[in-house]
């Protein structure tokens, strides 16, 4: 009987090998069919294929002298040359005890002489073979004709090589070709003259130009403005163009000039030199860095508006950011205070104990602190001080923000302040929070808000409190507090903050981390206004269902105060107008209200809400 043959261990490259090439259960190919032919003429035998082996089965890619498409590889003479990688004859097959059982050999078709070549990769893997039968036994092959029989078996394989070249750049060329078409950016190819030579869908888009009408025209003359188009030839010549991205003036076909960001990338194509371009519209990113550049002065004049003293340093303590008053309070110009520490700033004494209350702030501590302090011209100043750590957007201390209020005159009126000390602390706090809603409209102006909606949204919050019964007090601290539920956006990047179309999901995880940063900037007051704003920034976004965040608190495990400002700014963020979208009326934005209580929303702060826009409309 005929014993299996094991399948050599190194099977699974092989196999891996043969999926390169893809040619199982291909239609028939020329080439194939001629070496098949040409091998069954030269030996003079009834029958020559070219098979190829998988893991069970051989496929017959050319035959000549009988039709055959696929047989087990088990009962097959080929995997014998797979394994052994050289020609294998068999004069007389049933005289050898290998083959002698073989179905092809005691059936129909009776073969009685096999011969086969192995079909070897360049990196040595065997294929499958070049082989011949006959019905007949015949004397084993001389040299010369095994060697003639590889030989046309290497004339396959190189074919195979050939065909598979060939098939890798058909597959590039596509890939090139989609990826040209799909480009957002406008991509073309330009001879050493300048003229087009590719012309992308994208590129039309952009100029106004068709494919048609560009190919062969010098783009300078279709992008460049009149003025302009001289010095840019001037600037390609000289090179100053190549590999670096280059804002530069252009226009379109109708005339309309916009900011352009223009790349060009030189490479040699059979002795010539061919430039591909880049074009990208900068017009929306222009308008934003301008718009960016706009809140940032905003920003600048909001902070240095205030008469308290602002300050920001990094890890290191060295200053990034110091307003108008402060620099006025230290007594040096903002450029000589930016990018030192307080060693390089301050007498050795006080900043000594500064690094000491910068080291445990960034550490996570928040500090509130009564100080004096002897300033470079000798003087000394007491301040009362607030600082807390700010965090980048993975939630890691990234620094500090610290206020400084100058009590030198009070600690002159000692003995008046003691004897009016309650609404002297009224007005620090009262300092502090109108500073930190300074830094919460700053935040605001950030955004793309009106401005006056911290301030609706503490109207309405504090409406729907006394609505619901609270205590005056707590009402005053809702009102007074609610502004601040979005002071975390201040520590928001401008490219997530300001970003016209929709987040992705791993923008908006950050976004979401506004509720953490603006707790973090109100931890460790020590006040019910402090602590009230803090329990407001951190659960404004929770929902009654339990499906909010950062904490997913549930019903009345949420704050009353956080309930009641997630309603009010709610309310006035679908009845504001914001440059994406139309303001909501009312009735509108009180029915979607009503229908998100008991998922998103309170029922009794809904209810509460209703009331108060039911009795207005009646006054």
């Amino acid at each position: 009987m005929l014993q299996p043959v094991a399948h050599p261990t190194c099977d699974a490259d092989r196999l891996a090998a043969l999926a390169r090439y893809a040619i199982l259960g291909t239609a028939p190919e020329a080439a194939y069919d001629r070496t098949a032919r040409l091998a069954a003429r030269l030996f003079r035998v009834p029958v020559a294929a070219v098979t190829f082996l998988d893991e069970t089965q051989q496929w017959f890619k050319a035959s000549v002298g009988m039709h055959l498409t696929v047989m087990p590889r088990a009962t097959s003479f080929c995997q014998r040359v797979v394994q052994r990688q050289e020609v294998l004859v068999v004069p007389d097959t049933l005289a050898d005890a290998r083959f002698q059982d073989l179905p092809v050999v005691a059936n129909a078709p009776f073969v009685r002489f096999y011969a086969g070549a192995p079909l070897v990769t360049p990196d040595g893997f065997t294929l499958g073979t070049l082989c011949l039968y006959d019905t007949q036994p015949r004397a084993d092959l001389t040299p010369d004709e095994r060697a003639t029989l590889q030989d046309l078996a290497e004339s396959v394989m190189t074919d195979l090589e050939l065909r598979r070249t060939l098939a890798e750049q058909a597959r590039e060329r596509h890939i090139h070709a989609a990826v040209l078409e799909a480009a957002h950016d406008a991509m073309l190819l330009l001879d050493a003259a300048g003229r087009v030579m590719a012309w992308n869908p994208a590129a039309e888009a952009m100029l106004g130009y068709t494919r048609a009408e560009a190919l062969g025209q010098e783009l300078v003359e279709l992008m460049m403005p009149p003025a302009s188009r001289m010095e840019f030839r001037d600037a390609v010549a000289g090179g100053t163009m190549t590999e670096r991205r280059r804002e530069v003036p252009a226009q379109r076909r109708t005339g309309e000039g916009f900011p352009c960001e223009f790349t060009l990338s030189p490479t040699e194509v059979d002795g010539s030199v061919v430039h591909t371009v880049t074009l990208r519209d900068l017009t929306d990113i222009v308008a934003a860095r301008e718009a960016l550049g706009a809140s940032h002065t905003l920003l600048r004049t909001v902070l240095d508006s205030v008469p308290e003293s602002i300050y920001v340093k990094d890890l290191e303590r060295r200053y990034l950011m110091i307003n108008a008053a402060g620099a006025a309070q230290i007594g040096l110009p903002i450029d000589a205070i930016l990018g030192h520490t307080d060693e390089e700033v301050f007498p050795p004494q006080t900043a000594a104990a500064s690094a000491v209350r910068d080291r445990a702030v960034l550490e996570g501590q928040a500090l509130s602190y009564e100080v004096t302090d002897h300033l470079p011209g000798g003087a000394g100043r007491t301040f009362w001080s607030t600082k807390v750590p700010t965090r980048d957007a993975a939630g890691q201390i990234s620094g500090l923000v610290g206020v400084a209020v100058d009590i030198t005159e009070r600690q002159a009126a000692e003995a008046v302040i003691r004897a009016h000390n309650a609404h002297l602390t009224e007005r620090i706090e009262g300092a502090q929070l109108e500073i930190l809603q300074r830094l919460a409209r700053a935040a605001e102006y950030r955004d793309d808000d009106t401005g006056e909606h911290m301030s609706r949204v503490a109207v309405t919050a504090a409406g729907v409190a006394r609505e619901l019964g609270v205590p005056e007090a707590t009402v005053r601290l809702i009102e007074q507090t609610a502004p601040l539920h979005d002071v975390g956006k201040i520590g928001l990047s401008d490219g997530i903050l300001l970003k016209p179309g929709r987040l992705t999901p791993e923008e908006f995880e950050v976004v979401k981390s506004h509720v953490i940063i603006g707790a973090n900037i109100l931890a460790g007051g020590d006040n019910a206004l402090v602590r009230m704003a803090e329990e407001i920034a951190l659960t404004h976004h929770e929902r009654w269902d339990g499906s909010g965040y950062p904490h997913g608190l549930r019903g009345e495990a949420i704050p009353l105060p956080g309930r009641i400002v997630a309603v009010a700014d709610v309310l006035d963020a679908l009845t504001s107008e914001r440059p994406y979208k139309r303001a909501w009326t009312l009735e509108a934005a009180l029915e979607e209200i009503r229908a998100q209580a008991g998922r998103h929303f309170d029922p009794q702060v809904v209810e509460a809400l209703s009331r108060i826009v039911a009795r207005n409309r009646t006054s």
